[in-house]
């Protein structure tokens, strides 16, 4: 019998990528959707590791990060957010770019030491510091978001009740109303970029553009999350801690949109998600192809 050709490793450009939230990492399907396929990879973003540290950094991190130290060629650390923010996606190249493969090594190496027996005699003390830095990061993330529903409240407020009902039935749905609902996109884009990039106020940018940037893809995803609360219809008094998890889902959804979308079994995420890729795709935005794991 003639010895069966092995097929060469793909490289990362033929492999389909789905953004990971802290929840999937744990999940029993992620597994066998990396086994399924050597094209199947998953991202991991500042965030979710973030969150995955927060609390009990070694025993999280060790459970969260099992998937990346079985299938670790398969697994990839997304840059920094806020070294990511200036970048433009127009097409896969720039996709890629997003990728930060000394964080992805760090990555694989941590999950390798996490599941090393005997662990390394300093990993504990490495995992007691990420865990203080992350409960900073978070903290200053909750103080963050406590502030998202009076904006939400303000938000609403621009839309007269006839438009608020449109919303909410989803349906008939006036062109006055998806102006409104443009205009607030942008000004919540332009907002975001004035406070977390700096821009020179005289300095101009496209729409197209900033339709290639993160910036406007989770201003996308917060205005689909402020549509959803008013769909919800408008209630408030929400755990702040759900807030600050909504918050983190947000990004990981706003990134997924330049990869193969996102991995989770939140059922709000995966919508916003895919109405974002649907509306950006519409826009005439690069989006990669889509790909679900988990049934919606």
């Amino acid at each position: 019998m003639w010895p069966t050709k092995k097929r060469p490793r793909p490289t990362i450009y033929e492999m389909i990528i789905l953004l990971a939230d802290s929840n999937s990492l744990r999940h029993s399907g992620l597994q066998q959707f990396l086994k399924a396929s050597c094209n199947h990879a998953i991202g991991v973003s500042d965030l979710t590791i973030i969150e995955m540290e927060k609390k009990n950094a070694l025993k999280t991190s060790r459970m969260s990060l099992r998937t990346v130290f079985l299938y670790p060629k398969q697994c990839f650390a997304l840059k920094r957010t806020d070294l990511l923010l200036d970048n433009k996606v127009h097409n896969l190249d720039d996709a890629i770019d997003l990728i930060d493969y000394g964080l992805t090594a760090n990555l694989r190496e941590l999950a390798t030491n996490l599941w090393c027996i005997p662990v390394p005699t300093t990993l504990p003390i490495e995992r007691q510091h990420a865990e203080g830095t992350a409960s900073l990061i978070i903290s200053n993330l909750r103080i963050e978001v406590a502030g998202w529903e009076q904006e939400m409240v303000a938000a609403v407020s621009i839309f007269s009740s006839t438009e608020i009902s449109e919303i909410r039935g989803r349906k008939d749905v006036r062109p006055e109303t998806v102006r409104k609902t443009i205009d607030l996109l942008l000004d919540t884009t332009r907002d975001f970029m004035l406070r977390n990039q700096q821009k020179k106020l005289g300095e101009q940018i496209t729409v197209k553009d900033a339709m290639s940037m993160f910036g406007f893809r989770y201003s996308l995803c917060v205005m689909l999350y402020t549509l959803s609360w008013i769909r919800e219809g408008s209630s408030t008094g929400k755990n702040v801690e759900k807030r600050l998890n909504d918050a983190i889902d947000l990004q990981v959804a706003a990134a997924g949109t330049f990869f193969n979308g996102v991995l989770s079994t939140d059922k709000q995420v995966k919508w916003i998600s895919s109405q974002a890729r649907r509306l950006l795709r519409d826009w005439g935005a690069y989006v990669g192809e889509d790909l679900l794991l988990f049934p919606p």
